[in-house]
């Protein structure tokens, strides 16, 4: 049986960093980085997050194509 393709999306800033602690979302990407997740997410299976994120974001996890 072939192992699962696993695919890893995260935006990261140049020095390595992906959130502050604050309660605000900090954005760090654009309109294209944003046209890109879509189509992996339409490509995708499954789509799999932390708890920590359901409980700050209260992501759809939709697809706006």
């Amino acid at each position: 049986m072939p192992h699962p393709y696993v695919l890893l999306s995260a935006a990261v800033s140049l020095d390595g960093f992906l959130d502050d602690t604050g309660p605000d979302r900090l954005l760090l990407s654009g309109p294209a980085d944003f046209d890109r997740v879509d189509e992996v997410r339409a490509s995708s299976d499954a789509i799999l997050i932390g708890a920590g994120t359901i409980r700050a974001d209260n992501p759809r996890l939709l697809v706006n194509s």
